[in-house]
């Protein structure tokens, strides 16, 4: 069995370790920094009470996704989980406005390790370190103590999986790992948790979503409250809402041959009027084992959403192959308990 194939059946069959560490981890404290906060993200921070966490969206004013955050609330503070490529970004944005917002922020990136544990057994691992949250809606979180390192465990599944994230003190981080290992979590690396994310139909930042995509189009509406009141880029969102689809939607692609290259690749239609024209276009892919097959994700024209449509790869004008539309996520059969 080659190390791909073993890391694969790990987080297929029983339980994986992701490195995530280099995901920023901002800490806002203050008076006025929940209601701060809730003005510039999608998902209602004034509601939460400690112990609950959220997804939400940074939106632009046109809608579109500047980042996503975890947001994670305790009985005085605010911790935001993002996506590395986006940490300097929300540092810089959340500055901004300390001196007026009776609130201060503290970039704690490397101050914490982050473990993501996915797996069918990813409960039982974590149970072994005193983690009562098997049955807990995503984002609950709690504080536990473990060989006298104080962690935070919080609910998130990253990948479709049971899922769990860990948040270390970097100075404890290498005994909850061998903790974690005894209890038999297996490490993978990036490559095999690109693959499973892709399988689940989860979307990358930087990849599959950014500033040219409304959060509607990402397929990511649970970031979102259409109750909670005004927020930056709130009116677009809600009347996209409101009155129908938008016109493009992340869906999920059965390729017939494995694409060397994401970018550029175009999905151009088939049939009908608009047979040979741009009606999408492939953001990531890879080759599922448990498929059988070239999977990706992309952008489809809401005409064209319909699972089973055909579309053609084209990338610098030469044709690839083609594509099946599928719903998202796929079908992967799990065998682990």
């Amino acid at each position: 069995m080659t190390k791909d194939n073993f890391e694969y059946q790990a987080i297929r069959e029983n339980a994986a370790i992701i490195d995530l560490s280099k995901s920023g981890k901002i800490c806002l404290r203050g008076g006025n920094g929940v209601l701060f906060l809730n003005g510039l993200v999608s998902n209602d921070v004034k509601s939460l009470l400690p112990g609950r966490g959220i997804r939400a969206a940074f939106p632009n004013l046109q809608g579109k996704l500047i980042a996503l955050a975890r947001i994670y609330r305790d009985d005085d503070s605010l911790l935001l989980e993002v996506d590395e490529i986006n940490r300097a970004k929300i540092v810089q944005n959340l500055g901004r406005f300390v001196a007026a917002g009776d609130f201060f922020i503290e970039d704690q990136t490397d101050d914490y390790v982050l473990y993501g544990i996915e797996g069918p057994k990813a409960n039982e691992v974590i149970a072994t370190l005193g983690v009562r949250l098997a049955d807990e809606p995503e984002y609950r979180h709690e504080w536990v103590e473990v060989n006298s390192v104080k962690v935070r465990a919080t609910v998130h599944r990253r990948c479709g999986l049971p899922g769990f994230d860990l948040f270390v003190p970097s100075a404890g981080a290498e005994s909850i790992y061998r903790r974690l290992e005894e209890a038999g979590a297996v490490g993978i690396g990036p490559e095999t948790f690109e693959l499973v994310r892709i399988e689940a139909g989860v979307p990358r930042e930087g990849i599959d979503t950014g500033e040219e995509y409304i959060i509607l189009e990402t397929g990511l509406e649970n970031a979102i409250s259409y109750t909670k009141g005004c927020y930056l880029g709130q009116e677009v969102i809600a009347r996209i809402h409101w009155r129908g689809q938008p016109a493009r939607q992340l869906r999920g692609l059965l390729l017939d041959t494995p694409l060397r290259e994401q970018t550029g690749v175009e999905l151009r239609a088939t049939d009908g009027p608009q047979a040979g024209r741009r009606v999408g276009n492939v953001t990531s892919s890879a080759v599922s084992p448990a498929l059988g097959t070239a999977i990706a994700l992309g952008y489809v024209h809401r005409h064209y959403l319909k699972a089973g449509t055909k579309l053609e790869l084209w990338w610098n004008d030469q044709c690839l192959g083609m594509s099946l539309v599928a719903d998202l996520p796929f079908t992967v059969s799990v065998t682990g308990k």
